[in-house]
Formats: structure tokens, sequence, C-alpha cells
């Protein structure tokens, strides 16, 4: 046996060809990998409403959120957050009593 190794002569076009395939399938791969997971986790989802995380397990128990299991993580659909923006929905509970006016002390003299 010879130790001798197998030499491939190729024009310079197919050369190029090869390469321009092999660089779109690598980046074909590497995109696909990017994707961020259409699901949040509740810290997550309360990050981007800038709320508690309280308050997405309230919106989650009064059924304005679907609630998803991945074991006993909770996650929310980024979409499903974004169409209750949408909504106009107010994240503050039309129900809650609203906050008293601080009075001013009056200066002890």
């Amino acid at each position: 046996m010879s130790d001798a190794g197998l030499t491939l002569s190729l024009p310079p076009e197919a050369l190029e060809a090869i390469a321009t395939r092999a660089a779109k399938l690598v980046l074909e791969r590497m995109s696909g990998q990017d994707q961020p997971s259409p699901y949040w986790t509740v810290a997550e989802a309360a990050d981007y409403l800038r709320c508690s995380r309280q308050r997405i397990y309230d919106l989650l128990s009064d059924g304005r959120l679907t609630r998803f299991k991945d074991g006993s993580r909770v996650l929310v659909l980024r979409e499903e957050l974004d169409r209750y923006l949408e909504g106009g929905c107010p994240l503050v509970d039309p129900g809650a009593p609203t906050p008293l006016p601080v009075r001013a002390r009056a200066a002890r003299g």
C-alpha cells in the first residue's frame, strides 16, 4: 500500500460553487439556532410588561393569559402578551382601590 494522498484537480469555478454552497448551508443552520423561543417564563413576561410576577400569575388565573407548563415551569406565549397589550387592557386591575393622596404634614411650631 502507498501512503500517497488523493489529489483532485478542480477548475476555479467549481471550487467557488462548492464554497458558496457550503457557506449557505452553514448560515442556514446557524440562523435556525438563534431564533428565540416563543415562550417566556413568568419572570421574563413580568420584565416585558414591567409588572410584578404576581400580576402575571393573576392574569393567568383570571384566564386572560394561557398557562403552558414545561415540567414545573409556567410559560407564557410572547405573542399572547403582545395581543394583551394591543387590546388596551390596563395592567392595573380596574377593581383595585386607588391610592389616597399623601397629605403634607403640618409644620409644628
